[in-house]
């Protein structure tokens, strides 16, 4: 079976967004670190409207700098990078000390069609300039992809062919976040035209959705009471606070959850179950998300050890290798 773990690399967007060391750097110097060890890739989805944001804001120059020192890094390096689009940075603004988010704008569905494409064309020629890659796939930020039509043809306009933003089963319709992948087709990918979620034989895109399964409440207890016994193993390396809209604390810890297949901290004691789930029902990949921002201590050993026993038996793949 062919694993494809990709990475959203990015801030977050709460009340405070967090350092570029601690939320993208350092964590991805660990995950180059890593995947050079056992020679498999990874295929990362830098959040292109923070780049181009730090271009407008002296005082981000030298991050930014760094950002595209360590993007040109793991291109060099056989990497893969796709678009990954948070479009509410058309409306983020720096204070002096951090950048304050309006998250009314998080989607590109919150923009005009006409504005939406716009914002395509310019992320994707932004981050191509950086690459000697050309970018392949997209990733939508908090996976709202939905509806795809009014960005479709900016999207083939810049290359992109390859979408990874649905899991299936998932839905989330409270703010910021958008979408609904309930009704996703029984199949491993399928092409789309309109809504990734939707099969069109003839369409030009392929989806490569993300892996999904459910997380018991045992799981969040588990998540919650090892993070107040030992947070120095399980604490996230980033140092921001995420936006609210993915579910509340008395939520997790009472009823089981559909969620995506995760490299994140604790999650990625799941992931020998999800290759099982997956060779159980002959799916011919695996995709994974992860952020470099959620990462742990603990969860980097355990991603380890699933790269190490996993890498002799299985292919490690970028996500435009899946096919």
């Amino acid at each position: 079976m062919k694993i494809a773990i990709t990475w959203d690399y990015e801030l977050f967007f709460g009340e405070r967004s967090g350092s570029v060391e601690q939320c993208m750097l350092e964590p991805t110097d660990r995950l180059l670190s890593l995947a050079a060890k056992y020679k498999i890739p990874f295929t990362f989805f830098p959040d292109a409207g923070c780049l181009i944001k730090f271009e407008e804001q002296a005082a981000c120059h030298q991050a930014l700098q760094a950002i595209k020192n360590q993007i040109q890094l793991w291109d060099a390096k056989g990497h893969e990078t796709g678009l990954h689009i948070h479009p509410h940075w058309e409306k983020s603004s720096w204070n002096g000390q951090q950048w304050e988010h309006d998250l009314s704008f998080y989607k590109l569905s919150d923009f005009s069609a006409e504005e939406a494409s716009g914002i395509v064309e310019r992320y994707a020629s932004y981050m191509n300039s950086l690459l000697s890659q050309p970018m392949q796939s997209y990733r939508a930020g908090g996976w709202c992809a939905q509806p795809f039509a009014p960005i479709a043809d900016a999207m083939k306009k810049a290359g992109i062919h390859l979408d990874s933003s649905v899991f299936k089963g998932g839905k989330n319709n409270a703010k910021p976040y958008d979408y609904d992948f309930t009704r996703t087709p029984d199949s491993s990918h399928w092409n789309f035209t309109e809504d990734p979620a939707v099969m069109h034989a003839a369409g030009d895109f392929t989806e490569l959705p993300i892996a999904s399964m459910n997380y018991s409440p045992l799981f969040f207890w588990k998540l919650f009471v090892l993070g107040r016994l030992n947070p120095r193993q399980h604490k996230p390396i980033g140092n921001g606070l995420p936006a609210k809209g993915g579910g509340s604390k008395k939520e997790l810890l009472t009823r089981s959850h559909l969620l995506c297949v995760s490299a994140d901290g604790y999650f990625s004691t799941q992931l020998n179950r999800a290759l099982r789930k997956a060779k159980q029902a002959n799916e011919p990949f695996l995709v994974v998300i992860g952020h470099p921002k959620a990462l742990t201590p603990f969860g980097l050993k355990t991603l380890e050890s699933f790269i190490a026993k996993h890498s002799s038996d299985h292919e490690f793949v970028t996500l435009s290798s899946v096919l």
